[in-house]
């Protein structure tokens, strides 16, 4: 049976405690799935009755989902091993020692900071990020950062030659056969994000303001998607469905091992990692900033599936975050038993 009820109590208690509006969750532990939606898609301008089947902003779920699922492909292939230089297909970028490997583990010390950010239009933008610098960080402290993912985007566009959002649909999404998953979401399926200035919802248009600027060049966020489809995917990165990834199983399975030196924090291609408590197997996960967290274990075959808008009706909302850790302790001490 799957029991993990404090872990529940947690996820309920944001909708009671008006941390959240409303949660769509699941848990997977082998081949059973628990599911459950509490609470509201909206407060403002009034409450809204939470579907099972609403769109979510991915947010920063996308850059595992989606870009990293590429670079796994290609790596099969043979293409790349991700020891390629950024250089080799961004010429302009000015450091020879920032490798695709960098980019994926969030090594690469290219600082975030980008002036007058908002600005500034998609080319200029783009244009913007190629010329950040690499500071003293490089390749010694893991500093997560979406620069990092735009950039890879980039190299995906060069290599296949079209918008990073379509190669995502071609390579990902399509062969996956989702239902949901797409970067061009229903509107009125959409849980809304934040509210803008005028009074208005964001609603099925990417929250983040990079990826608004960006759009189909943005490797880092975009993607939207509602529980069910993100159910299958789980499965296929527990080894529970074996067919459903575009990727090898043993691919998948190099996901859960580190790929940063001991002296740093772990991180996998993509995926941020922590260990079981017993005995330290690594276990994969990944945050997004709408609200949105995937917990993968693959040896115990089981997950964890939060989609929340915590960004509804503003994003501050710092007691979100709190939440989310003990929610994800709770998780990983049930998860022994």
């Amino acid at each position: 049976m799957i029991e993990y009820f404090a872990t529940q109590n947690l996820i309920e208690k944001m909708v009671t405690a008006r941390i959240v509006p409303g949660v769509n969750y699941a848990f997977i532990k082998g081949q059973q799935v628990f599911t459950s939606t509490v609470g509201f898609s909206t407060w403002v301008p009034e409450n809204v009755q939470l579907s099972p089947f609403a769109q979510y902003d991915l947010a920063s779920l996308t850059k595992v989902l989606g870009t990293t699922t590429v670079f796994l492909q290609l790596y099969e292939e043979g293409q790349l091993n991700f020891s390629e230089p950024l250089q080799q297909f961004i010429p302009t970028f000015k450091d020879h020692r920032v490798r695709l490997s960098h980019l994926l583990t969030h090594t690469s010390g290219i600082r975030g900071y980008i002036e007058h950010r908002d600005e500034l239009s998609a080319r200029e933008l783009i244009e913007a990020i190629i010329n950040l610098p690499v500071t003293d960080e490089f390749d010694e402290k893991v500093r997560y950062s979406d620069t990092n993912f735009i950039l890879l985007g980039l190299v995906l566009e060069v290599i296949f030659d079209k918008p990073v959002w379509q190669v995502i649909t071609e390579q990902v999404i399509r062969p996956m056969h989702l239902q949901a998953t797409t970067f061009y979401p229903d509107k009125k399926n959409s849980v809304p994000t934040t509210m803008r200035e005028d009074g208005t919802l964001i609603q099925g248009v990417v929250h983040d303001p990079k990826a608004q600027v960006l759009k189909e060049h943005c490797g880092s966020a975009g993607l939207f998607s509602d529980l069910n489809d993100l159910v299958v995917m789980a499965q296929g990165y527990l080894g529970l469905n074996r067919d459903i990834l575009p990727l090898h199983q043993e691919t998948v399975a190099e996901l859960f091992k580190p790929k940063t030196r001991p002296t740093m924090d772990f991180r996998s291609w993509g995926f941020d990692m922590v260990f079981d408590p017993i005995d330290q197997h690594a276990i994969i996960l990944h945050t997004g900033y709408t609200g949105t967290l995937v917990v993968f274990d693959r040896l115990m075959r089981t997950g964890m599936i939060l989609l929340t808008n915590r960004v509804h009706p503003s994003g501050n909302n710092q007691i979100f975050i709190t939440a989310r850790q003990k929610i994800i302790a709770s998780f990983l001490d049930e998860n022994k038993r």
